[in-house]
């Protein structure tokens, strides 16, 4: 199978061909920020799979928001005759009375199985206790170890199994599925034929079935862009002796930092990640009501860093380029024609999320509302009838701002200043791809949204760099493969099918 992980997973032309490929995916829940945005990706994706074939959901349960709304909305999905047929309960091992409330709501609707991802040996004890008091449903146990890619555990991928094997296998309803580090037959068949275990002094212990994640990452049809694709093939990885080692430096190309959820995360080795690595071990450490006099002592260079090595820019700079300090220092038509500069790719014609487009309509209502009585000739028309109309940015920009050629000299104000923050942090959108502000929330601000440079790309003026809407790209990106997968991933051009038959067995 191929495990939930953004944004690969995320995309509906990924998550079709390894369903007609004839294996199990996780479409990630992670990457759809309101229950619009998910429906529209199913029904994408029921148009280009077979009839009978079905959908796995996964759901960051250390998240409450998000899991709150993806688990009803699957039922309801379900209930409407839509192809879903399981859920993966990720991040976080419920207790049991939680685990027969989920379970007894995906059996009241139909659906056929949900998976959990223990990541210690009280997490599979737990796991065990969720089967004996749900015998008549099917239920995954996912074991990665701590050398998976993305999130993970601090555990041994061995030690922790060998503990538990006896009472995972009393229970008929658990089906054992190993993660992390596979990618060939030399590694996969000792452990489906349960050989691997020998090498302890013990009798057999096989798995039933195998998950990929960071091994597809650079399958053909990954999103992926070209040069971060090749950016992981070019990390080396290292062997289940060694990934611990990224806790404290790099280790085959692997870094460990710590994630927006507070949990540890293998990520590729770039600039981006020696910043990230950098913070968790500074200003990350503070509490979070000392971070923003740190943020104010370092502020020049921290916005340096930003533009020179982070994914995510700086976002006040004035019209002409120059970067500036404070979003108050902007005009109001700089603060639109930043917003469209940093989430529209020109060279595509679209924007990188329509949530983000009315964003921007929504930042363009607030200055229309600012200006359009300054000259007080009562009652005008709005410039901005449909958001459509923001479609291809540039022409309406322009005549927006001959309309109210005020908006061109006038500094915001600091109410709008903070209307602007408000909206471009709110709940059901993308989250923003920019840093507005260094304030105690610099944290939210600097760790959300981690994934969107892997996927657009777009030439820069610089060689080596590419990227989507500034020259961003490899160097500059958020990858989180495994240390130990990483080995696998010798060729960002073969299909996903070929990964997971012709590579495996």
């Amino acid at each position: 199978m191929v495990a939930g992980m953004t944004p690969t997973t995320v995309k509906a032309g990924f998550v079709s061909a390894v369903l007609e490929a004839g294996y199990h995916v996780e479409l990630a829940g992670g990457g759809h920020y309101s229950p619009a945005a998910l429906r529209a990706k199913v029904a994408e994706i029921q148009g280009k799979i077979s009839p009978g074939v079905g959908l796995t959901l996964p759901s960051l349960y250390i998240n409450p928001r998000p899991f709150s709304i993806q688990r009803p909305l699957l039922q309801e999905m379900h209930r409407e005759g839509l192809p879903i047929e399981g859920f993966c309960v990720a991040a976080g091992i419920p207790t049991t009375e939680k685990a027969a409330e989920i379970i007894n709501g995906l059996k009241s609707v139909g659906i056929r199985h949900v998976a959990f991802k223990p990541g210690s040996v009280d997490g599979i004890r737990q796991v065990v206790n969720i089967a004996v008091a749900n015998p008549d449903f099917a239920i995954i146990m996912q074991w990665t170890g701590g050398r998976a890619g993305g999130h993970h555990s601090y555990e041994d991928f061995h030690q922790p199994i060998l503990a538990t094997y006896s009472s995972i296998r009393r229970h008929d309803n658990i089906a054992l599925v190993a993660g992390s580090g596979f990618g060939s037959s030399d590694d996969t068949w000792p452990n489906l034929t349960g050989d691997l275990s020998k090498q302890f002094g013990l009798e057999p212990i096989p798995f039933d079935g195998f998950l990929f994640a960071s091994r597809v990452m650079v399958a053909k049809e990954a999103h992926t862009s070209p040069s971060v694709k090749d950016l992981i093939v070019a990390a080396a990885g290292v062997d289940d002796s060694q990934w611990e080692g990224t806790y404290v430096k790099d280790t085959g190309g692997i870094i460990t930092v710590r994630s927006e959820l507070g949990e540890p995360i293998h990520k590729v080795n770039n600039r981006a990640l020696r910043l990230w690595k950098e913070y968790d071990d500074t200003v990350f450490k503070l509490p979070r009501e000392k971070r923003g006099s740190w943020l104010q002592e370092h502020r020049a260079e921290v916005i340096q860093r930003l533009n020179a090595d982070y994914f995510k820019p700086w976002f006040p700079a004035k019209k002409d380029g120059r970067v500036v300090e404070d979003l108050g220092d902007l005009t109001y038509e700089e603060t639109v024609l930043r917003l469209v500069r940093l989430m529209y790719v020109t060279h595509e014609d679209r924007w990188l999320d329509l949530s983000l487009r009315n964003l921007t309509g929504d930042w363009l209502r607030r200055v229309e509302e600012r200006f359009a009585g300054v000259n007080g000739s009562g009652p005008k028309a709005s410039a901005l009838q449909s958001y459509s109309s923001l479609d291809k940015p540039s022409v309406f920009v322009t005549s927006f701002f001959e309309k109210y050629p005020l908006a061109k000299e006038q500094l915001l104000a600091h109410e709008d200043k903070s209307y602007f923050l408000n909206i471009a942090q709110r709940s059901g959108q993308k989250p923003a791809p920019f840093i507005p502000i260094l304030d105690n929330n610099f944290e939210v601000w600097f760790k959300k949204v981690q994934f969107l440079r892997m996927v657009f790309e777009r030439i820069s003026t610089h060689s080596f760099i590419i990227g989507f809407s500034l020259g961003i790209g490899g160097y500059r990106s958020c990858l989180r493969p495994g240390p130990s997968a990483r080995c696998h991933s010798s060729g960002p051009r073969r299909s996903a099918s070929f990964n997971q038959k012709g590579r495996t067995y």
